[in-house]
């Protein structure tokens, strides 16, 4: 089944355009994205990833379901890769763990080239390094409503304050009055 939603995939998606370059007309309808069969290398990963760039972020994550759909355990390395890819481009696809466990199983293959591992990793070392930003950024995200935090206790102490300061200033003219009329 599974092979055969990845054959269907390459089919429907062999006749497709190049990316738009800065002339073309970005409001045409989506350019499909071709998927490399085995054995295409990185100029397929290049190709993949620039014709995926080039569709609207809901098609993007549509063709993220398809790719996740395609893998299989033992099978072609390269959807696994193409949805690594795909993860690494855009927010939503996937989370990093699952793009480095789909390169680390690509690195397991006897037969990529220097080069092809070479991508592979960096593309962790980036993935890794997408991580640490994304715990930074939820780090920031829990101090930033903790300060929020303190501000509202901050605020309601000083409105306490100022409501105590007007009472204060209330009594010492009332004192003041009533010390004046003793006089």
């Amino acid at each position: 089944m599974k092979r055969s939603v990845w054959v269907c995939l390459l089919v429907l998606l062999s006749g497709c355009q190049q990316p738009p370059s800065r002339g073309d007309d970005l409001s045409l309808e989506p350019r499909a994205v071709v998927v490399a069969p085995a054995g295409e290398g990185l100029q397929g990963l290049f190709d993949f990833s620039s014709r995926f760039q080039a569709h609207a972020p809901r098609d993007q994550l549509a063709l993220c379901e398809e790719l996740r759909q395609a893998l299989e355990p033992d099978g072609d390395i390269w959807p696994g890769w193409y949805l690594a890819t795909a993860i690494t481009q855009v927010e939503g696809c996937g989370e990093p763990e699952e793009a480095i466990a789909l390169i680390n199983r690509v690195l397991g293959q006897r037969n990529i080239s220097h080069e092809e591992g070479w991508l592979a990793y960096y593309q962790i070392s980036l993935l890794r390094r997408q991580q640490q930003q994304r715990q930074q950024l939820q780090e920031a995200i829990a101090e930033q409503r903790k300060l929020k935090g303190r501000i509202v206790q901050l605020t309601e102490s000083r409105r306490l304050l100022e409501n105590q300061l007007r009472d204060l200033k209330r009594i010492e003219t009332s004192i003041n009055k009533r010390l004046d009329e003793k006089k």
